[in-house]
């Protein structure tokens, strides 16, 4: 399979209640240049969730916007609409033509309409010259995931977008922006982007693509 870097060393990792900017968005880098980065220095990358408690109902935001938009790490696969989810996932990034790769768990190959969620630091990524092939030891499956882009409410585990429409009135909803398929994290923070201007821009939850370059917020005491 050729030469290959995989980032697999136990470190004693950095966890706490706030958030701190590791890399502010003018210096973003893409995904898989950061990752290596953040698992050697022992850190966690924020969660979607947490992400999402600090940029709704809260000023907590502020403290970090000079990150937004960032990756969580909240890294995700899913296929199309209507398809089994099968015993892999690939996405190829239409701007970079990187392959990514995540291998659906057995007991989910089956299933369909559903997005597989694993969370950092619960996996690794491996390097393999054009691809980048995920390595999860920890694998969720969220079902009743949208088919199109909308307004839902969230599972209460990730805060993924799940089951059925809501008005963007509800204030429990967030905004699912989403493409065919993909592999790769969620992206949050789109405070300074003009979207939906009927939705806070802090409410959605982006799934479009991996090759921009964003900011990085990590765990801190």
């Amino acid at each position: 399979m050729g030469i290959a870097a995989v980032q697999r060393t136990e470190v004693r990792r950095i966890r706490g209640p706030n958030l701190a900017v590791l890399i502010p968005r003018y210096a973003g880098v893409p995904f898989d240049k950061v990752l290596p980065e953040v698992d050697a220095q022992g850190l966690v990358k924020a969660s979607n969730k947490r992400l999402d408690r600090a940029l709704v109902g809260s000023e907590e935001w502020r403290t970090i916007a000079d990150a937004f938009p960032c990756r969580s790490g909240t890294i995700t696969a899913y296929v199309e609409p209507g398809k089994k989810l099968g015993k892999q996932i690939e996405y190829i990034d239409p701007k970079t033509k990187i392959k990514w790769v995540f291998t659906v768990p057995d007991v989910y190959r089956n299933e369909g309409n559903a997005i597989l969620v694993a969370e950092h630091p619960d996996y690794t990524l491996e390097i393999d010259g054009n691809n980048r092939i995920v390595h999860a030891s920890a694998v969720d499956l969220v079902s009743e995931f949208p088919g199109k882009t909308g307004c839902y409410l969230l599972d209460s585990k990730h805060g993924i977008p799940a089951g059925d429409q809501v008005h963007f009135s509800n204030p429990n909803a967030r905004y699912l922006w989403r493409t065919a398929k993909l592999v790769g994290p969620i992206v949050r923070g789109l405070i300074f982007t003009f979207c939906n201007f009927n939705v806070d821009p802090k409410q959605y939850v982006v799934l479009n693509g991996q090759s921009d370059s964003f900011g990085v917020v990590v765990e801190t005491f």
